[in-house]
């Protein structure tokens, strides 16, 4: 495989190119000839090139076709696009290396290449180092380009798309096939019980409540602590585990405690009439559950009214077409400041950012998990600030 330093995903290069963030002044195909892109094409959702309708003046001559992007040019035979007649409108094969040989399309075509890697930005070329060389987040050791106001904007961003998972993880709890005020309640209790799992014993304790739930809709009354812990394998005379997962789990996080607690907000939240929760004010049932639970609303029962409790009311009026309480419980999560992790906390501590309130917004879960972490760079506001500026 040829040397290249881009060293990322190729969804980064097309954002690259999508956004033309390279010179455009002193392009050359790799044979030498002069070039000049005129329009980069619209990015393709689907099977085929990466770009459609481009428009690329190669030597005074417009060539209106396909754009097709790969790190390595070799990727256009690895990947089978020489078999595959969908490329045989490709006019112009970007890479981030000098190929030995031209790629040829099915039909015999040889498109031109483009080694774009030479012609990025300044600031891109500063990104990729701080890339390479920073610890938890890739633009940490790029502080100096790094705008806080498109931080907080991103922040914002991932704070609304955290909710809306939080929603849809509701609704892989909620069983169609009982009355709706059955799966709600049901989705919710278990959305809870997965919560206190977090992060070592989640699958566990889903298993635990989704069994939890079949006794109580059997019996008509749901089972005891003591009959729950024997139904977890957590007694010594109980052959069942569903396991449970000990390693480094803190005391206030021991299965045990988790389980007491657990039965004791799903007892408040059954006894709870159902048209309780249909009422926009019912944000303010969290207290009341955890007082009748005699839990006290700890850093962990903050966060699970946030990623819990307000998703499932917000669906809750959805389903009964409530807009008051779904645009009730919307409002409460988007003014939510609430404790986050710690060890959330710690990835961003290398930005020194001057503004410290991300530091009780859930969307900073979000923005690490599903943005920093998978290195989605390319879709992130503070990247984008960063290499207009």
């Amino acid at each position: 495989m040829a040397d290249t330093s881009f060293r990322h995903s190729e969804a980064f290069l097309q954002w690259i190119w999508q956004n033309v963030l390279f010179d455009i002044n002193s392009l050359r195909t790799t044979d030498g000839k002069k070039l000049r892109v005129i329009d980069p094409g619209t990015q393709n959702a689907t099977d085929g090139p990466d770009f459609n309708h481009a428009a690329i003046e190669i030597e005074g001559i417009t060539w209106h076709g396909d754009v097709e992007l790969h790190i390595e040019n070799s990727g256009w035979k690895s990947h089978r696009h020489h078999l595959d007649a969908n490329y045989n409108t490709v006019v112009l094969h970007v890479v981030t290396n000098t190929p030995e040989k031209t790629v040829r399309t099915k039909n015999g075509h040889r498109p031109h290449t483009l080694n774009i890697l030479p012609h990025l930005s300044p600031q891109i070329h500063r990104f990729l180092n701080s890339f390479e060389t920073s610890g938890s987040l890739n633009c940490a050791s790029g502080l100096n380009f790094i705008s806080e106001e498109a931080f907080y904007k991103q922040l914002a961003k991932a704070h609304l798309e955290y909710f809306d998972q939080k929603g849809n993880d509701f609704l892989q709890f909620y069983d169609p096939e009982l009355l709706p005020s059955d799966a709600w309640k049901q989705a919710l209790i278990i959305s809870l019980w997965d919560g206190l799992g977090i992060s070592h014993n989640r699958e566990a304790m889903q298993i635990i409540a989704k069994s939890w739930m079949h006794e109580f809709r059997k019996k008509g009354s749901a089972l005891t602590v003591s009959e729950t812990l024997k139904l977890s394998g957590l007694r010594n005379n109980s052959d069942k585990d569903p396991g449970w997962n000990f390693k480094a789990v803190r005391p206030a996080n021991h299965p045990k405690k988790r389980i007491t607690e657990a039965v004791a907000v799903s007892n408040a939240i059954l006894k709870l009439p159902f048209n309780t929760f249909l009422n926009p004010i019912s944000v303010s049932l969290w207290d009341q559950l955890l007082q009748e639970a005699e839990i006290k609303n700890t850093g962990r029962y903050k966060i699970l009214f946030g990623t819990v409790f307000l998703p499932a009311l917000y669906m809750l009026g959805n389903l009964f077409a409530h807009k008051k309480l779904s645009e009730s419980a919307f409002s409460s999560w988007k003014d939510l400041n609430t404790p986050v992790p710690k060890s959330i906390l710690h990835s961003f501590k290398s930005l020194s950012l001057k503004n410290q309130s991300y530091q009780r917004k859930l969307g900073a879960v979000h923005q690490l998990k599903a943005y920093c972490k998978p290195g989605r760079c390319s879709e992130c506001f503070v990247l984008k600030k960063a290499i207009q500026s």
